[in-house]
């Protein structure tokens, strides 16, 4: 979702995303061999403002790159008006944030990620139920065992001739084989609820969505009221990164910047004013509201 420029080569793009994403925080700091460097961090502490003022990183290397262990005293511009020159870069760092208080995105992802789970084990019961399932009774465990079998062929689309008085009673005249089960088919309700919960994913984790893909379709206002939401959790995000940034350059003098990827296309771009009949249409209600 975000850009980062001007990063030196010792700070892949990559890494610092996908943590911030699966952990929430990172320190960035000086090393004398490496140079400017991230890692994931634990913090301790807490300032006036009620900020982390220090943090001991942890990797998982093999190769002995960096120390086991890296403690760093957490340093923020507004800690006093001298904060650029008291800086120490062998024994200060810089914290850098997923968002305002360090919150990784994985109990979003958690959340929905079982409320999938549970749409998809509905969807699929749905499906293989459709096959007209019945219930028979047995008066033992060899008839029971010849129903499996009878049931296994049926599902096969394989012939199946079955010799059992117990199974083929009579019941008021008639020869009846088992009861049937009524099923209603709601798989294309279901899908239409994992869709809604995709896109709630999405708007969760800052990506823009119009809406979701249902019989009903979505309208002008729907789409718009996606799209500010999903820019407020985006800016959260954005600031703490761009936060981040400022004492990154402040410190240690560098130039580094982020942005929302795809934000300057669209801005150059302009407003597409052009129509298209494939796009959604206002209702009139939605005209008069």
């Amino acid at each position: 979702m975000f850009e980062w420029e001007n990063l030196p080569q010792t700070i892949p793009a990559d890494y610092l995303e996908s943590n911030l994403i699966r952990h929430g925080r990172l320190l960035c700091y000086y090393d004398e061999e490496i140079g400017l460097d991230i890692l994931r961090a634990q913090v301790t502490g807490y300032n006036r403002h009620e900020k982390p003022t220090h943090a001991n990183t942890y990797t998982n290397t093999t190769n002995e790159e960096v120390r086991p262990t890296i403690t760093r005293t957490i340093r923020y511009l507004s800690d006093n008006m001298d904060s650029e020159n008291r800086f120490n870069e062998l024994t200060d760092g810089v914290l850098i944030n997923n968002t305002e208080h360090g919150e990784s995105a994985r109990h979003i992802v958690e959340h929905y990620a079982k409320r999938l789970a549970i749409v998809q084990s509905a969807f699929d019961t749905n499906i293989l139920w459709q096959n007209m399932p019945y219930i028979f009774l047995a008066d033992g465990e060899d008839t029971r065992l010849s129903l499996e079998r009878f049931i296994s062929k049926v599902y096969t689309g394989e012939p199946h001739i079955h010799v059992d008085k117990s199974l083929f009673h009579k019941i008021d005249g008639k020869f009846e084989i088992g009861q049937n089960i009524e099923v209603p088919y709601i798989a294309d309700d279901l899908i239409d609820t994992q869709n809604e919960i995709m896109m709630k994913f999405r708007q969760s984790v800052g990506i823009d969505t119009a809406g979701v893909d249902k019989k009903e379709r979505t309208n002008t206002l729907e789409i718009m009221s996606n799209t500010q939401h999903t820019k407020t959790v985006l800016n959260i995000m954005l600031e703490q990164r761009e936060i981040a940034c400022e004492a990154i350059n402040a410190f240690f003098g560098e130039n580094i910047t982020v942005k929302v990827i795809g934000v300057d296309e669209e801005q150059e771009g302009g407003e597409d004013n052009s129509t298209d009949d494939s796009r959604t249409q206002t209702s009139p209600s939605d005209e008069q509201l």
